[in-house]
């Protein structure tokens, strides 16, 4: 059936590609200025990560510049405020609510991953929703 185990693996990576995904949610600014959210899918494919264990599915890598580890106080309001740099947003404790200038608002918990790169146009405003600090990592990209 398979002449040896990388073409097994190659044949249930292809298999399997389109089912495994994550999916992030994206802040971007319209050609008007507006910004709105967009999900969008990361897929992912199982192969060999490290030699001798099991597949992991994995993503291709993104190239990323810059890595900053954050903290919002609980209570943390913003203004409207284009993002700085365009930017993966990883929560890793706490929450936010993040509106977007089209009217949208979207909460975000522990784990969630969304990007920004509203970096012209109205921007966006974030809010902490809890009563602990929210802290994150953001990656620059």
């Amino acid at each position: 059936m398979y002449e040896t185990t990388l073409d097994m693996i190659e044949q249930l990576a292809q298999a399997n590609e389109a089912t495994l995904r994550l999916t992030y949610a994206r802040v971007y600014a319209g050609t008007d200025g507006v910004t709105h959210f967009q999900d969008s899918p990361i897929r992912m494919r199982p192969g060999v990560y490290v030699p001798g264990i099991p597949l992991v599915d994995s993503a291709p890598p993104w190239p990323a510049t810059m890595l900053t580890f954050s903290r919002l106080e609980a209570g943390y309001t913003s203004d409207w405020h284009p993002a700085p740099r365009r930017q993966f947003v990883v929560l890793l404790t706490g929450a936010v609510e993040v509106t977007v200038s089209d009217g949208e608002t979207r909460p975000f918990g522990p784990g969630s991953v969304f990007l920004v790169e509203d970096t012209a146009g109205a921007g966006h405003r974030t809010r902490a929703l809890e009563s602990d600090d929210c802290l994150f990592v953001t990656v620059a990209c």
